[in-house]
């Protein structure tokens, strides 16, 4: 259950003030297996929402609150689980805002044209190896995620919902 929730985590990284269509590699490194989903995030005054329609699950994080449902009825998660989740999600809506200053104390930065690393620093560390970012004429295109476990996490953001 963790590990399905650290992955929805990962689609806060494209742009605020809109919807988006994504798909999902998730890359299971214990099993050597890769599954595919597609879902949809809306960004939110205070947060976000995350709906992966293919399997009726959704989450959403806003004014410091995460709310986990499958087939429409609210699971509870571990405090443990919540907390993580959701500095996860804070981590990942300052990727998206793009504060250069702040990114720069919490991850080592590293840039191309094209890509962009991020080597977190801090108790991160101990979840995440290193994200990677994909832009195209500074629109993200794509996220993938090295966890420390050896999986890893693929985002490709498909399209803007106008």
């Amino acid at each position: 259950m963790l590990k399905i929730l650290l992955q929805l985590l990962i689609y806060v990284n494209v742009l605020f003030g809109g919807s988006y269509y994504f798909s999902e590699v998730r890359y299971n490194f214990a099993i050597d297996k890769s599954v595919e989903h597609h879902g949809k995030i809306d960004f939110l005054q205070e947060g976000l929402r995350v709906l992966y329609p293919d399997v009726n699950k959704s989450l959403e994080y806003k004014n410091e609150t995460l709310s986990y449902k499958e087939s429409n009825q609210e699971i509870e998660l571990h405090e443990m689980q919540s907390q993580q989740i959701m500095r996860y999600f804070d981590i990942l809506i300052l990727i998206h805002k793009g504060n250069d200053d702040l990114m720069s104390e919490m991850f080592e930065v590293t840039k191309t044209s094209t890509i962009t690393m991020l080597k977190p620093k801090g108790m991160i560390k101990n979840y995440i190896s290193n994200i990677e970012l994909l832009k195209d004429k500074e629109q993200l295109k794509y996220i993938k995620l090295f966890l420390q476990n050896r999986d890893e996490i693929t985002i490709n953001i498909d399209d803007e919902i106008r």
